[in-house]
């Protein structure tokens, strides 16, 4: 009977620390994501901000698509700041702030990723906790 409620809390907590992986690699996912916005972002404006102002171009517009036209401005972006709050900056200044925001989703991509492996440990020493009561 005792093994019985031993397996119980053990499948529980293994339950657990699944859910949680599971969090933190959509976490993961997110973060992979936006760095990869960020990337996008920054070359877009390092190729639009070489022509002219008023010069023809061809603007990306993501999979590797492009449309033609023409850029008013080529020294100013504007920049999306969090909840909805934008700001116009200079080309170089946006590419910063960018770069800085990246910086900060690294860390905190390893920072989850080890979460994920400590998760990952735990749950290999439940799995073999939960074979050892089985027998």
């Amino acid at each position: 009977m005792a093994n019985e409620q031993e397996i119980k809390v053990l499948v529980a907590q293994l339950q657990q620390y699944e859910a949680e992986a599971q969090a933190y690699e959509q976490q993961l996912n997110v973060i992979n994501f936006t760095i990869n916005e960020i990337d996008n972002a920054i070359q877009s404006i390092d190729a639009l901000s070489k022509p002219e102002a008023g010069a023809d171009t061809l603007i990306p517009i993501g999979a590797s698509s492009f449309v033609y036209g023409s850029i008013p401005e080529t020294k100013r972006v504007i920049v999306g700041l969090g909840s909805n709050i934008s700001a116009e900056v200079a080309a170089d200044d946006a590419k910063k702030y960018l770069s800085e925001r990246k910086d900060k989703l690294n860390d905190m991509r390893n920072q989850f990723g080890a979460k994920l492996r400590d998760i990952g440990t735990q749950i290999l020493a439940l799995q073999s906790r939960l074979q050892t009561v089985a027998r």
